[in-house]
């Protein structure tokens, strides 16, 4: 494949979801070409993109059946997939996108640090694509936010003791998959019966966070560990996406706490919640170094569902001319913004 240097050829949104929506109204914003917008079997099958996301930038896009596309056909040389956050239940995807010649960005957060997943799986990835002579990348958790800012709070330290981090993002500014994610309406009863407190049953999308992020600023992984806790309220808040209130003492999220430790000696640790926020209540991030200069950093008043989306389109020429195989968002260069004049 020829790298393009200017603009994309094509593009394909696999997921007709909320980001994925997004995704696209940005895209034709720019004056990019859609190739095709394809969904998993279902009832967004066949009806208008527009229509489902209320954009009326998307209007005349159809969404078609993933299963029944031969993407190869397709003017595009990249797909963008916003369905799970999960490596394993993306990969069918992937492997037909990657096997159909496409650049694959992927907004799952398990992607943008696939090893620490499965490693046998990435192996596999990074084979396709560089026989492909395609990139393969995660990049959907604002990476200009954690991991190229951290990269500038870190840089004047002569020593390092502790890294950490915080954050807060809405649920309900993505989709029902999201909403499972972080148990959402549950009972704390099923929600400790299924492991996502005490953590038997499964990791948390987050588990790749921080041990990328360790990577990226040139530390080595010792360890990982982390717990998982339901996160509860003591009024009912309204669900959008859910569309119906969840009751005082259900869960609103999760909260998950990772920690990293390193062969230099430097610990890494963040706690992410992922839950309904209250009326007023803001997203926002955290990040404090403990090191010699010491720095601290907060930013609130996020959108996280418009900077998923245009962390991901700001990135797709960048992905296009990346090195063939997988790739990881500290690879590339810093994200810029992107003038439509």
């Amino acid at each position: 494949m020829q790298r393009n240097t200017k603009r994309p050829k094509g593009i394909i949104i696999v997921g007709a979801g909320a980001v994925g929506s997004k995704i696209a109204q940005i895209t034709m914003q720019r004056d990019w070409n859609i190739c095709c917008v394809a969904n998993r079997a279902g009832e967004k099958v066949g009806r208008g993109f527009g229509e489902l996301s209320s954009y009326g930038e998307l209007n005349g896009i159809i969404v078609s059946n993933i299963e029944t596309i031969d993407f190869a056909s397709l003017n595009a040389e990249i797909a963008i997939v916003a369905v799970s956050d999960r490596l394993r239940y993306n990969e069918p995807i992937h492997r037909k996108l990657m096997e159909a010649g496409l650049n694959v960005i992927c907004l799952g957060t398990e992607s943008s640090f696939p090893w620490a997943v499965d490693k046998q799986l990435a192996s596999e990835y990074d084979e396709i694509a560089k026989n492909k002579n395609i990139t393969f990348i995660g990049c959907g958790f604002w990476d200009a936010y954690r991991i190229s800012t951290l990269k500038t709070l870190v840089g004047p330290c002569t020593s390092l003791r502790k890294i950490s981090h915080k954050s807060v993002t809405n649920a309900d500014r993505f989709g029902e998959e999201v909403m499972r994610a972080a148990n959402i309406g549950n009972e704390i009863q099923v929600i400790n019966q299924t492991g996502v407190k005490d953590n038997t049953t499964e990791y948390s999308i987050y588990r790749t966070l921080m041990p990328q992020v360790v990577t990226a600023i040139g530390l080595t992984i010792e360890d990982i560990t982390e717990r998982n806790e339901a996160v509860v309220h003591d009024k009912s808040i309204f669900s959008t996406t859910l569309n119906k209130t969840i009751r005082a003492g259900d869960c609103i999220g999760t909260r998950s706490i990772i920690e990293v430790a390193t062969k230099e000696g430097v610990c890494a640790i963040a706690e992410i919640e992922l839950r309904l926020i209250e009326e007023g209540e803001n997203e926002g991030m955290s990040w404090d170094v403990d090191g010699d200069p010491p720095a601290q950093m907060k930013l609130q008043g996020l959108d996280s569902g418009h900077a998923t989306a245009s962390s991901v389109v700001n990135r797709i020429l960048d992905v296009i001319n990346a090195p063939s195989g997988i790739a990881t968002v500290d690879q590339l260069p810093p994200m810029k913004y992107f003038s439509r004049h």
